[in-house]
């Protein structure tokens, strides 16, 4: 009589859905009688992705290519502004190596608020080069095509993030987008080098 085979070992089930949906909503807090949403101790607005493409469109038509710069800063100034106060609450999630794993942090938010899947494709923090995709990224969907990248705000948020988390002035630049017909948004950031002082 032959032995049964021990039975094969199942892999384990992927629990990201779970542990993002309870942390949402162990953070989430909403109070009616006054109007405020607040996550993770701020209040936020919950609103559709094509009011912010209505204001980016508008700026677009209003000053032209300098939209992206005025998208671009004020993602980098919401960044700086608001990551001394998320600090403490990132840690809340599950942790490992310091540098790489607060960047993944910052995709486990991205994705509790619709942003897309964010991961870290390239991390080399002793060059201050760092590269990341955002998969089914929300806002070039609601944007709809263009010739040229969109996603200025998150670009900019992301030097905002590097800059905060690694104390190093960088740069990022979206270098595909779901707009222009890829796959995913991706992002390469890079040390800002300043330019030499003018004779």
């Amino acid at each position: 009589m032959k032995a049964k085979a021990p039975p094969a070992k199942q892999a384990p089930a992927d629990r990201t859905d779970d542990l993002l949906t309870n942390f949402l909503t162990s953070n989430l807090r909403l109070d009616a009688r006054k109007g405020h949403v607040e996550l993770m101790g701020h209040r936020i607005m919950l609103f559709r992705f094509e009011f912010l493409v209505a204001i980016q469109k508008q700026l677009e038509t209003t000053i032209g290519t300098s939209a992206k710069g005025v998208l671009y800063l004020a993602g980098e100034r919401a960044a700086q502004e608001v990551m001394p106060a998320m600090a403490d609450r990132m840690k809340q999630l599950p942790s490992g190596k310091e540098a790489l794993v607060a960047l993944q942090r910052m995709s486990d938010i991205w994705a509790t608020i619709g942003v897309g899947r964010a991961a870290v494709t390239m991390f080399t923090p002793g060059e201050g080069r760092y590269s990341f995709k955002i998969e089914d990224s929300t806002f070039p969907a609601a944007y709809g095509p263009s010739s040229r990248p969109v996603c200025h705000l998150w670009a900019g948020w992301a030097a905002g993030v590097v800059k905060r988390l690694f104390g190093r002035d960088v740069l990022c630049e979206e270098v595909q987008c779901r707009s222009m017909g890829a796959r995913f948004c991706e992002f390469e950031i890079r040390p800002h080098i300043a330019l030499p002082p003018k004779p």
